[in-house]
């Protein structure tokens, strides 16, 4: 009998422990309070006027926030063209979106983005970069076995004599957002190149719209630590994020505020294929 009670002790042990194991955890997330989010590309496609261009600003919120989109209304958003002076009113849409029906685009102008709101002023300068003409798309598989990858390669020329980035842009219709891949022209200058861009969620039948623009170096260096952060899933569920990610919108009021998002410029040229 005492051998019997022994293993219900040991039994009414294991079922307590295990019990303690469902205790909820409360992780605290530091919460550095909001943060303007700008959202600013201005993408001129090859053949078309791009009279109509779309900035969109947002405010950051805290990791567990039930309502991670905040949009920022009442701001005062323009575009001047420096080569001219001329200005581009960005019409408040209220609802985080700004809007101009008569921007003129106009490859290597610079462009200053100036957004005044909560009586601070921010602004940022690109440059609006050339594209290539997109050659044609080869379509690959990467791996073997259960271990395959449907890979794209996006083939064009590089202009001569000219220091280039490019952006490529992958949205296949099956995916809620894009897959993006940068190339630079470092060690093949003057020759017909490629960029490319794998995923594993790619499958036959799907078609992809394809985007490939030119971009500052400045921008290639932003947007490849992205890519390069963005894709690790090695880290856990909170991982740390290893280098800071700057843009290049600034406060002019407060050079210590930290501006989330990046002002850009850049033609581009576009095409889709479908997976086989």
């Amino acid at each position: 009998m005492k051998k019997i009670y022994n293993q219900i002790g040991i039994i009414l042990i294991i079922i307590a422990s295990l019990n303690a194991c469902t205790d909820v955890i409360d992780v605290k997330v530091p919460n550095g309070g909001a943060r303007l989010v700008v959202d600013a590309s201005l993408k001129w496609q090859k053949g078309t006027s791009g009279k109509t261009q779309t900035i969109n600003l947002r405010k950051s919120t805290a990791f567990f926030d039930k309502n991670p989109d905040v949009p920022v209304t009442g701001a005062s958003v323009t575009v001047t063209k420096e080569n001219d002076g001329a200005i581009f009113v960005f019409a408040d849409q209220n609802n985080g979106s700004y809007t101009a029906i008569d921007f003129v685009p106009e490859l290597n102008a610079s462009y200053t983005l100036k957004i005044l709101y909560n009586g601070n002023s921010y602004t940022a300068t690109e440059t609006l970069m050339a594209a290539p003409v997109i050659n044609r798309i080869n379509q690959t598989i990467e791996g073997s076995g259960d271990d395959t990858e449907i890979q794209f390669q996006v083939f064009f020329d590089d202009p001569e004599d000219v220091e280039n980035y490019y952006l490529g842009e992958f949205t296949p219709l099956n995916l809620p957002l894009p897959s993006l891949a940068v190339i630079r022209d470092e060690f093949t200058d003057g020759n017909e190149i490629f960029i490319e861009n794998e995923n594993e969620n790619y499958v036959a039948g799907v078609t992809v719209g394809i985007n490939l623009y030119g971009i500052s170096q400045r921008y290639y260096d932003y947007i490849n630590i992205f890519i390069q952060q963005s894709g690790s899933d090695e880290r856990g569920p909170f991982p740390t994020t290893p280098v800071q990610l700057k843009g290049n919108v600034v406060n002019v009021n407060d050079s210590n505020e930290e501006v989330l998002g990046y002002f850009r410029a850049g033609e581009f040229d576009t095409t889709s294929y479908l997976i086989n």
